[in-house]
C-alpha cells in the first residue's frame, strides 16, 4: 500500500509539473545537458544522474528558470559592486589616516631639535605601527561583513532556485552540493546564451 501511495504522489507530482513543449526542444536541452555533464569530473558526473538532468531540462523549458537566474546574476553583479565599492572607500579612508600620520611626523622632524630627533623617530614608529594594525584590524572586520552579506545572497539565491524546482538547490552549506548548484547554473547560462542568440 505505501509502495502505491509513493507511485501516485509521484504520478500527481509529475503531472504537476507537466508543461507541454514540444519533443525536440526538450531532447535539444537534454542532449546539450547531457554534453556539459561530460565536461566534468568522473566524480561530479556521477553525482548528476540522467534523472537529475531530466528534471532540469523540464525545470527550463518554459523560460521562467532562465528569467530567475538572469535576474538572480544582476541582483548578484549590484551587491557585489556595492560590497566592492564599501571596501574601496574603508582602503581609501585608511591610506588617508595613513598619510595624515606620516604628514604630521615630516612636520614634527621638521620642529624637532636634533638631540630629540632618534627619540622622535622611535615615538614615530610605535604610532605608525600601532595604526596599520588598528587599521588592518578594521579592514579585517569589514571584510568579514561582506563575507557574511555574499553568504546571505548565496542563501537566497539557492531559495529561490529551491522555489522555482531547479533540481539540487536547497540552501546548503555542503560544499559538495554548492559546487554542483554552480555547475548547474553554467548550464543554464550556457544554454540561455546559445538559444538567446
Amino acid at each position: 500500500c505505501n509502495f502505491i501511495g509513493q507511485n501516485f504522489r509521484l504520478l500527481i507530482k509529475m503531472e504537476l509539473n507537466y508543461v507541454p513543449v514540444d519533443k525536440r526542444s526538450r531532447d535539444l536541452y537534454y542532449h546539450k545537458l547531457y554534453n556539459m555533464r561530460k565536461e566534468l569530473s568522473v566524480s561530479l558526473q556521477s553525482k548528476i544522474t540522467d534523472e537529475h538532468l531530466r528534471e532540469l531540462t523540464i525545470s527550463l523549458l518554459d523560460g521562467t528558470v532562465f528569467e530567475i537566474v538572469k535576474e538572480l546574476e544582476e541582483i548578484q553583479q549590484l551587491n557585489e559592486r556595492s560590497l566592492l565599492n564599501r571596501r574601496m572607500k574603508v582602503v581609501g579612508e585608511h591610506k588617508m589616516k595613513r598619510m595624515n600620520m606620516i604628514k604630521h611626523h615630516k612636520e614634527e622632524d621638521i620642529n624637532t631639535k636634533p638631540h630629540n630627533l632618534q627619540l622622535i623617530k622611535t615615538r614615530q614608529e610605535k604610532e605608525l605601527s600601532e595604526l596599520d594594525a588598528k587599521l588592518s584590524e578594521e579592514l579585517k572586520v569589514t571584510d568579514q561583513k561582506i563575507i557574511l552579506e555574499l553568504d546571505q545572497v548565496a542563501t537566497e539565491q539557492q531559495s529561490t532556485l529551491q522555489q522555482a524546482a531547479v533540481p539540487f538547490f536547497k540552501v546548503t552549506n555542503n560544499p559538495l552540493d554548492i559546487q554542483i548548484q554552480i555547475h548547474f547554473l553554467n548550464f543554464i547560462q550556457r544554454l540561455s546564451h546559445e538559444f538567446s542568440q
